[in-house]
């Protein structure tokens, strides 16, 4: 007989790291304490709804009141032939609560001793189907997410070459480490020695051809790479207390084995079933959009973009610099981190000023990191040279897109305010920074650091806040952080407690490491993008994007072949809706400007849609003009979002200049033109996943 599906509250648990092999694991915790490691990431759930997928590397670090529910593989794979090409993306479930109330119900119905009604489990099984799975042509193998770029390659040699033999001499040949060295990564970051990591993963993805196929053990030891049936089989009971043969004869008699509750006593958790209400969500694949119902109470601030590089003469000496236009972008600088090259004997001067008046004409201002006084006379002796051929600039008083960033990492707090002093008493008007970690470093509390930020009165106060050390030195400082809190947290928390406007604040870098929701090794979804948008549109405050990627969590305006990326695009398409009085919701944003009107429809992170599902808008007519011109701009995989047409991995390749300008003429939103007459019918728009639209409605 097959496990049965169990059903376990825990008061607290921990465990060590293991593989989920054949069953699919449900959990949430009744009081809000949740912190899991999956597949090497680690993921502080609170109240939320994690799936452990089958073949996923998990461990539970801290938990309370945790509410375990675990369904054999089984069962899946009755309703779905093809689970094991699937994974459960636990983010994209939206009837999370009510899988919670089918959760309990449960419980409560066995500790009094009564039968629960297995269609519940099959009600889970289906919702899950429907709102989290993400099919695959190939066996569902984990990917890994620790926190050593280093393992995470290894790993992904694993997975590309899990049907074949793997030892450590592999690895070391492919990656030129030692073999103990290995051994030290793998308990390090996962928990798991090397060995057992290998033994796991080859077991738990035989589970298909052996439930599938009609191959012998023996055959289907050696597809998975095992040099010796008994040693297929011996770690095949160590992972699942049966043969293979076994398990695949049990697997084949369907049977409604009863839902077990490992619990003897639920008493304690007795409120908790009492105040379930949550009744059935409704499907809800359409939204009415009553336009003569909102209000537009919301005002989108402009947000101001910092543009990294190392170099600006990588820049000024390449051809890139024709691809610098970002006019649509609101207010952004050009972020220079590296300044050495600046020494004016070595610059071609001339082509230096006229990069410089070419970026100012586009309204993209300059930002140069100043790590010593010797770099400060450099960048001022440029500054003043720039104000001397460009004189009409310093009348009309734009040199104020010059902006002077103080790095408090490597200047001292003193030199700091001798340099604030110089800049003030040249009598023209540059933009003053620094950066936050470095003063709070050189102070003995926050408060003392606060107070000197207050007394400079900086136009911008950088903080790279996803760095580790900031957080821990934050941690340091004040009980009011702590390494629970995501980044967002972080930042949140200390411009609440500095008490400086949140316009003047910046975040240094933007990664993808930011957002809860993403998935290593794919592209940031229009859903991410768009709730990072809507933050900054809210706040008005600075962020930082790298102009390339240079590293694999990197979010940049620009892929490495110079052809942008859909953040530019994203940017572009909210310019209309910025400083503007708007009526925001969970999917859409709309506001009236004049006669036109202006729509967003977009996936939110609070409801994401699934790959299967559209979702349909709806504009009542009465509201609409007689005759009008849509004009419908779609961001999606197919348009406008470069990795999909130009993968990553392609970065390092040469491709000819022919066929990069053809990709990048492609490589934007799609744009139509539609003409409406207003019928008794409503005004529909479809919206798939991962897509965003804009549209204009102009009456004619």
């Amino acid at each position: 007989m097959m496990e049965s599906t169990t059903l376990c509250i825990h008061e607290y648990l921990s465990t060590y790291t293991r593989r989920c092999i054949d069953r699919v694991i449900l959990l949430f915790s009744l009081n809000n304490q949740l912190d899991v490691v999956n597949n090497g990431k680690h993921e502080s759930v609170g109240s939320n709804l994690i799936v452990i997928n089958h073949s996923d590397l998990y461990q539970i670090t801290n938990a309370e009141q945790l509410v375990e529910l675990t369904i054999p593989v089984q069962q899946f794979a009755e309703i779905d032939q093809s689970f094991f090409h699937c994974y459960y993306n636990f983010k994209l479930i939206n009837s999370s609560e009510y899988i919670k109330y089918l959760t309990l119900t449960m419980i409560e119905q066995l500790s009094r001793l009564n039968d629960t009604k297995y269609s519940n489990i099959i009600e889970i099984i289906t919702i899950l189907n429907k709102e989290a799975k993400i099919k695959q042509d190939f066996i569902y193998v984990p990917s890994i997410q620790s926190e050593s770029n280093l393992l995470n390659k290894i790993t992904v040699f694993i997975k590309a070459h899990v049907t074949q033999p793997i030892f450590s001499k592999d690895i070391s040949n492919s990656f030129y480490i030692s073999a103990p060295y290995i051994s030290i990564l793998f308990k390090k970051y996962l928990g798991i020695s090397f060995k057992l990591y290998i033994a796991s993963l080859k077991i738990a993805t035989s589970l298909a051809e052996l439930v599938h196929s009609k191959e012998t053990i023996h055959a289907i030891s050696e597809n998975m790479g095992f040099n010796h049936y008994p040693n297929y089989t011996h770690q095949f009971k160590n992972h699942l207390n049966m043969t293979p043969n076994e398990y695949r004869k049990k697997f084949m008699v369907l049977q409604r084995i009863p839902v077990k509750l490992i619990n003897e006593d639920v008493s304690n958790y007795i409120p908790y079933f009492e105040s379930i209400s949550v009744e059935k969500p409704l499907p809800s694949n359409q939204v009415n959009i009553e336009l003569d119902q909102l209000t537009y109470k919301d005002i989108a601030k402009t947000p101001t973009l910092f543009i990294h590089i190392d170099e600006l003469m990588d820049i000024v000496q390449s051809t890139l610099n024709t691809n610098l236009n970002f006019t649509d972008l609101s207010e952004s600088y050009l972020m220079i981190n590296n300044v050495n090259k600046l020494a004016l004997e070595k610059l071609n001067f001339t082509g230096l000023i006229d990069f410089i008046d070419s970026l100012f004409s586009n309204n993209v201002g300059i930002a140069i990191r100043v790590k010593s006084s010797h770099q400060f006379k450099f960048i001022q002796d440029i500054i003043l040279q720039y104000l001397k051929y460009k004189n009409e600039h310093h009348y009309q008083q734009s040199n104020s897109n010059f902006i002077m960033l103080f790095d408090a990492e490597h200047l001292s707090l003193k030199e700091i305010n001798r340099l604030y002093i110089k800049v003030k008493n040249l009598n023209i008007r540059i933009k003053l920074a620094i950066t936050v970690e470095g003063v709070i470093k050189q102070t003995h509390s926050l408060k003392s650091a606060f107070d000197i930020l207050h007394r400079f009165n900086f136009d911008f106060y950088f903080i790279d806040i996803e760095q580790k050390e900031v957080q821990s030195l934050l941690n340091k400082k004040s009980n009011m952080f702590n390494h629970s809190m995501s980044y967002f947290d972080y930042y949140n928390q200390l411009i609440d407690s500095s008490q400086i406007h949140t316009s003047k604040f910046v975040y240094t870098k933007l990664t993808k490491k930011c957002f809860k929701l993403y998935k290593e090794n794919t592209p940031l979804e229009t859903a991410d993008l768009m709730c990072h948008i809507l933050i900054m549109l809210n706040r008005g405050s600075g962020v930082g994007y790298e102009l390339m990627p240079k590293d694999n969590m990197d979010i940049a305006l620009m892929n490495r072949h110079g052809i942008c990326e859909p953040l530019i695009y994203l940017y572009q398409i909210v310019k209309p809706f910025i400083g503007k009085p708007l009526s925001i919701h969970e999917n859409y944003i709309v506001f009236k400007d004049f006669q036109y009107i202006h729509i967003l429809l977009f996936n939110s992170l609070k409801h994401r849609f699934s790959p299967q599902e559209v979702h349909k808008f709806v504009l009542g007519p009465h509201v609409l003009p007689t005759k009008a011109m849509l004009f419908i701009q779609t961001l999606n995989r197919e348009h406008g979002f470069i990795d999909y047409a130009l993968p990553p991995l392609l970065n390092e390749t040469y491709i000819e200049r022919t066929l990069l300008r053809h990709i990048e003429q492609a490589n934007t939103p799609k744009a139509e033109i539609k003409q409406f007459i207003r019928t008794a019918n409503p005004l529909e728009f479809e919206l798939h996943y991962d897509e965003l639209k804009y549209i204009r409605i102009s009456p004619l």
